[in-house]
């Protein structure tokens, strides 16, 4: 029962798991919560993670030609000194390909660092689940600007993308723009932003 619940319904899983991020990102006073949606011909991808203390926790959801894919964690976050922050926990995925649950170990490092122009934020992933993997380094002037290179694999997939955020008003809302190379499509999207 509970693997036909996995297989027949992969988008329940992260819709529960969305529902009881968003909940507790407003019941709870945050650290930060962050909220992605990525829109193109051919792919969606969708993201939400949120800190408390010193948990970080999160879900995806990704649909492309031939498959989808969904995975959520839970991460002890680890301060380390002259680097930035590490976190390592228990990570659940499960995928067209898969057509199961796997249990499996995340691991992440990342970076902030205020720079003359204005930030960099650095961030490198590693799922034991497929051996996933993602990399990000995010540029930003300090005023509202950022650009993000990305590039991330796994035994059923590769990409790489760029994309421009242009942060609204001040606030947590971000408009973004991109291009993925390897699926050779422009993707828009949004993402909401209180860390």
């Amino acid at each position: 029962m509970h693997r036909k619940f996995v297989t027949e319904a992969p988008h329940s899983l992260f819709l529960a798991t969305c529902s009881l991020l968003i909940g507790s990102a407003f019941a709870v006073q945050a650290e930060g919560t962050f909220l992605q949606l990525d829109l193109a011909s051919n792919t969606s991808d969708a993201v939400v993670a949120a800190t408390r203390d010193k948990l970080s926790f999160g879900a995806n959801y990704s649909s492309y030609k031939g498959g989808w894919s969904a995975g959520t964690y839970l991460l002890r976050d680890f301060a380390v000194e002259n680097i930035g922050t590490a976190k390592i926990g228990p990570s659940l995925g499960t995928s067209a390909a898969r057509r199961g649950l796997s249990v499996g170990i995340k691991l992440v490092v990342e970076r902030y660092q205020t720079t003359s122009y204005g930030f960099a934020f650095l961030s490198g992933q590693f799922n034991t689940i497929d051996s996933d993997w993602f990399a990000l380094a995010q540029l930003g002037n300090g005023q509202g600007l950022s650009v993000d290179l990305t590039a991330g694999g796994s035994d059923f997939y590769s990409e790489h993308s760029f994309a421009v955020n242009y942060q609204l008003d001040d606030g947590p809302v971000s408009l973004r723009g991109g291009y993925r190379f390897k699926a050779e499509e422009v993707f828009l999207g949004l993402s909401v932003n209180t860390y």
